[in-house]
């Protein structure tokens, strides 16, 4: 978990990656590349750590918001992975070698859990880190990688997030680690989606050599961090594809209950980004007394289908007039500095596989802003033509426009449209 403590130009689908550095060979993994089969699409899910913490997490807690899941109709619309995060564990047997659970928390251990939320029909992830000891000081996997991934197999692990504390900062070092808990959770047999957890956009161009996600940036705590998350990943979506995927880290509701939340509009607008950039959509909100605006927003369809769609798109910013960034300015921003969003918009759109598109339109700025989709930006997505123009969240269609023009809130607001041909037959 990364912490920071705390004119308008025209623009392409970007190309802009980061430098593939040179890097000994002792860190290239035994295997090539990640041929698990799992996550064809981004993962949907809850992690406890946004609702949680490390305090209320417990085993009832846990099962609780299995329950709750389903209760609220999530698992309904595709949300399947209970994500148990930092804290379960508090102990590594000296004998063994064998994880232990917090007996405080988790009285009979870890399986009955895993039973429990599968017996719910649900699947189940668990969480450890690259180096010696978590982020919140628990014992890790640095040298128990093969151990560690035959228990979490073992138990009926379907998903593992490994993070990156108290480990090594050397690339060439972090990738190997990362590619031995690949190659024995491979070994194990078991399909399990792996999280890789590393905060840092330069992973994105080995990410799928190695997981199904990996974390692009810093913790998404509060509105800023929505983003630089989204401006980082923004510059890393050539490296998105069916089975693996850049992770702009979890989402914030706005219900209160949970550690971290947002303004009910800039939630929805973190929503509708990360499913313009086909992202992991894992719920970090308090699932049992979800707001009915919270509620509304992840269980929209038609926003989950843009995240889900088979083609496993990552979108891109068409237009925008915020300033001029580079990604290591980004990356240097988030180690030091962390400045509001700048005063600006954003257009991003996303092609989506009946060959409609996906386009939010964004607010970053402080007031009030209107917005025009205009030619330039029509063109750069084969509707010259116009387009007719369905939003997303009224489920209106808005019939045919050739230059579509919206007002958004600002602080985070935002429009989600779907913009098709206007001969497209429904």
């Amino acid at each position: 978990k990364f912490q920071v403590k705390s004119g308008a130009r025209a623009m392409a689908p970007r190309a802009m990656a980061p430098r593939r550095v040179a890097l000994a060979a002792w860190w290239l993994p035994s295997v090539v590349g990640l041929n698990n089969g799992v996550s064809l699409r981004p993962p949907m899910g809850y992690n406890t750590w946004n609702d949680l913490g490390c305090e209320a997490l417990s085993a009832a807690s846990v099962m609780q918001a299995a329950d709750a899941l389903i209760q609220q109709g999530l698992s309904d619309v595709g949300y399947e992975y209970i994500v148990i995060d930092d804290c379960w564990a508090s102990d590594r047997d000296p004998v063994t070698q064998l994880l232990v659970a917090n007996p405080q928390n988790f009285p009979a251990g870890m399986p009955p859990v895993v039973d429990y939320i599968h017996g719910r029909g649900l699947k189940v992830g668990m969480y450890t880190d690259r180096g010696p000891k978590t982020c919140e000081g628990r014992p890790a996997s640095e040298g128990f990688e093969w151990v560690d991934a035959a228990t979490f197999a073992k138990w009926g692990a379907d998903y593992l997030k490994e993070d990156s504390c108290f480990a090594s900062t050397d690339h060439a070092r972090a990738l190997h680690q990362y590619g031995i808990m690949r190659d024995a959770l491979l070994a194990t047999g078991r399909p399990i989606h792996f999280a890789l957890c590393g905060w840092r956009p330069w992973y994105a161009s080995y990410g799928a050599d190695l997981a199904n996600s990996w974390r692009i940036s810093m913790d998404v705590n509060f509105w800023t961090g929505v983003w630089y998350a989204a401006v980082i990943n923004s510059e890393l979506s050539q490296y998105t594809r069916p089975g693996a995927f850049n992770d702009p880290d979890m989402l914030l509701g706005s219900t209160p209950g949970a550690t971290r939340t947002l303004e009910p509009h800039q939630s929805r607008t973190q929503f509708s980004l990360w499913a313009i950039m086909a992202a992991p959509l894992i719920l970090g909100a308090h699932l049992a007394e979800l707001s009915a605006f919270d509620l509304e927003t992840y269980t929209n369809s038609e926003v989950i289908a843009v995240d889900q769609d088979e083609l496993a798109i990552q979108g891109t910013i068409l237009w925008e007039d915020c300033p001029a960034r580079s990604l290591s300015e980004l990356e240097t921003t988030i180690e030091t500095t962390l400045p509001p969003p700048p005063e600006c918009r954003q257009i991003w759109g996303k092609q989506l596989s009946d060959s409609s598109y996906a386009v939010i339109v964004v607010n970053w700025a402080s007031t009030m802003s209107s917005v025009k989709v205009d030619r330039a930006t029509m063109l750069k997505i084969g509707l010259d033509a116009g387009a007719r123009v369905r939003d997303l969240w009224s489920h209106q269609e808005l019939g045919v426009l050739s230059e579509p023009q919206y007002d958004i809130e600002g602080f985070g607001g935002s429009r989600l449209f779907r913009f098709m041909a206007p001969h497209f037959a429904v």
